[in-house]
């Protein structure tokens, strides 16, 4: 009775006493709640602005990468006026950005790791930004200055007018600064702990940048060197020769004839086209221009093949300064540089001056019928030698002549003369280290490594071993495969098929071959005594990068010695191929590459230039990149398409093909990787 009463008074209502045996919380306990509540509100406050804040930022980037963009297109179409405003639209934007990412809601969280780094990061980007806008205002304001913009720039009455390029030298200086600036800028800006698109952008912009500085850079150079050759201190005096790509060499084709053309005061002058071999052999060695060359190309030049076979070499600049030291030996005469030209560029040329009457043939020559005719058609019709091999000359000749005499050329018209530069046909070396600098970094240096080629290489060079014309019935297919691995590694397999489909009758000799028992005009490599009538014989140059080990090859499926050598750096297979007219002809090399791409274990970018020959035949390309073992292909390049996991690429390219691969593992797995990854590393370096 005495417990029960007890119990019942200890129910009762205002009882000092607590209703349940449970312990309450205490003063304490519940203060640390309530800070971890405030914190919590507190930081997601600052999240919610810093969201905000960052898209305002974002979108004035956005909206002046929108404006700079369209700059560039309405200063490529000529009008200069609207470029500048566009361009002044896209600084204003990207000062917006700048002013966003510095502001004070942001700097209020600045002292947040992350937070801190990012804003850096998206400063970094809009100043750089800015920088870059002002160096395209520059340079659109001063093609505005000049008369009739950039077609002003074109050749007119058969003269270039130097005057115009002083004042634009001085603007790409400027904006060769500026875009010095806003690339130290970006190169100043937090790399690490980022947010993830941040982060993304920052390597994006990046890479665009270090390319738009290349590209001013070297125009800064060319216009500050361009005067001089043209001739405005005095005459320059450059050996031109014409390449003929019927017969393959590294740089093209042969080069049958040659000229010299002299260049005073922004006027242009040809001598009379004469066959290469009119040129005397030089008496005495002739100083090689690197180790390579003379290693590896040297011995292709005995006897009466001096001349003919200078070309072997695919690296234009080494093939430039052999040239020139050779000329001089033969001659005692200096020349400032070497101009070397395709079929194909020639076409441009007609494209926009409509067709040409041949001087001393009676033949009339348009932009369609310019390559069948040089390469293989006027070998039908001529039958003097010495004919045959001025032809694409005097082609030349008279088109260029009727180019430059125009007397109010289009920007069209100057249009496709750079995008013949740009592909490769017309080939330029500059005796002038400052203009030959800027060369370098263009399409018309020619050189073995592409300028801004960034990862692995694969280029595929026949110089025709034949003596004959039948490259121009030569068709190749090129398969390459690439499997990424975990380490950074990569596997290589490249097949290579060559079909000829020349006849064996019907044709001149000259065309068709053989010759034989000696060597004959051009002929490169091993006399084959067994040639027959269209036969093709194809010395092989399969390049596959700089660090890249030759793992196995194989011929028609059989193994062959995976032999290999080095040009400049860059390793390549080496094979003679001989096909028979009507057959085909098959070549596997495989290689590993151990530092493939960039990244680790949570994702990496994989690079890959293709370097393409011309040939008249266009070259049919696949290229398949399979990401490495339990990671996915995230974004690929414009020409690539996602197949059954694997980029890929199918197609006939021009002179040059860029391909990016990116590629991660499942989210989970990344975020996790990410994770242990921090923890097993330094985050932060003093």
């Amino acid at each position: 009775m005495r417990r029960s009463a007890q119990r019942e008074e200890i129910a009762r209502p205002g009882s000092s006493k607590p209703e349940s045996d449970g312990p309450r919380p205490g003063p304490r306990r519940r203060r640390v709640w309530v800070f971890v509540l405030l914190s919590m509100v507190v930081l997601g406050l600052i999240a919610l602005v810093l969201v905000r804040q960052l898209g305002s930022v974002r979108h004035n980037l956005v909206e002046a990468r929108i404006a700079m963009e369209r700059g560039r297109n309405e200063l490529v179409d000529g009008d200069t006026a609207a470029a500048v405003a566009s361009f002044e639209r896209g600084r204003l934007l990207f000062q917006r950005g700048a002013d966003g990412a510095g502001g004070p809601l942001l700097d209020a969280v600045s002292w947040l790791p992350v937070a801190g780094r990012t804003t850096d990061a998206i400063s970094a980007i809009a100043g750089a930004g800015v920088s870059t806008a002002d160096a395209a205002r520059v340079l659109a304001a001063a093609l505005a200055d000049t008369p009739g913009g950039l077609a002003g720039l074109a050749p007119t009455n058969g003269r270039l007018s130097l005057e115009r390029f002083p004042s634009l030298a001085k603007a790409a200086g400027e904006a060769d600064t500026l875009m010095m600036d806003a690339v130290s800028r970006l190169d100043e800006a937090p790399r690490t702990l980022l947010l993830g698109p941040v982060a993304s952008a920052r390597r994006d912009a990046a890479a665009e940048l270090a390319e738009l500085r290349d590209k001013v850079h070297a125009a800064s150079l060319l216009l500050q060197s361009l005067p001089r050759f043209l001739g405005a201190d005095g005459p320059r005096r450059y050996f031109v020769g014409p390449q003929n790509p019927a017969e393959l060499r590294g740089t093209g084709g042969l080069i049958g004839a040659y000229s010299i053309l002299t260049i005073d005061e922004g006027h242009f002058r040809f001598e009379p086209f004469e066959p290469i071999q009119s040129l005397p052999t030089p008496v005495g060695e002739v100083p090689a221009p690197n180790d390579d060359y003379a290693t590896n190309y040297e011995s292709f030049r005995g006897g009466d093949r001096f001349w003919t076979a200078i070309n072997v070499m695919p690296d234009f600049p080494s093939v430039a300064q052999a040239i020139l030291s050779s000329y001089e030996a033969s001659t005692h005469e200096r020349l400032d540089g070497v101009i070397l030209a395709d079929p194909f560029a020639l076409s441009s040329l007609l494209r926009a001056t409509g067709p040409v009457e041949l001087p001393g043939y009676g033949i009339r020559i348009d932009a369609h019928d310019v390559v069948p005719f040089t390469t293989n058609e006027a070998y039908l019709v001529l039958t003097d030698p010495e004919a045959r091999k001025r032809v694409l000359g005097d082609v030349a000749r008279a088109a260029f002549g009727q180019f430059i005499a125009q007397p109010s050329p289009s920007l069209a018209d100057l249009e496709l003369l750079l995008q013949a530069s740009s592909d490769r046909h017309i080939l330029v070396y500059s005796s002038d280290p400052t203009m030959q600098e800027g060369l370098a970094a263009t399409p018309v240096a020619g050189t073995l490594t592409p300028a801004g080629a960034d990862g692995d290489l694969l280029s595929v060079i026949v110089n025709s071993a034949a003596g004959s014309k039948v490259d121009f019935y030569q068709e190749r297919d090129i398969r390459q495969t690439v499997s990424l691995h975990e380490d950074g590694s990569a596997a290589a397999t490249v097949d290579l098929d060559l079909r000829n489909h020349a006849p064996t009758s019907g044709q001149p000799t000259y065309i068709l071959g053989p010759f034989h028992p000696k060597k004959e005009d051009g002929q490169v490599g091993p006399v084959l005594d067994s040639l027959n009538a269209g036969e093709s014989v194809a010395l092989i140059n399969l390049y596959c990068g700089t660090d890249c080990v030759p793992v196995d090859a194989q011929m028609d499926g059989a193994a062959i010695p995976a032999r290999s050598r080095v040009d400049l750096g860059v390793r390549y297979f080496q094979e003679y191929l001989p096909i028979q007219a009507g057959e085909a002809r098959s070549l596997r090399f495989a290689w590993t590459e151990p530092n493939a791409w960039e990244g680790n274990s949570s994702g990496g970018i994989y690079h890959l230039t293709f370097a393409n020959q011309i040939t008249v035949r266009p070259t049919h390309v696949r290229i398949t990149i399979q990401p490495p073992e339990g990671m996915n292909i995230v974004s690929a390049s414009g020409p690539l398409q996602i197949i059954d996991g694997a980029a890929v690429y199918e197609g006939t390219p021009g002179a040059r093909l860029d391909l990016e691969v990116a590629f991660a593992p499942p989210t989970a797995v990344r975020l996790w990787r990410n994770v242990t990854r921090s923890l097993t590393s330094t985050i932060f370096e003093i």
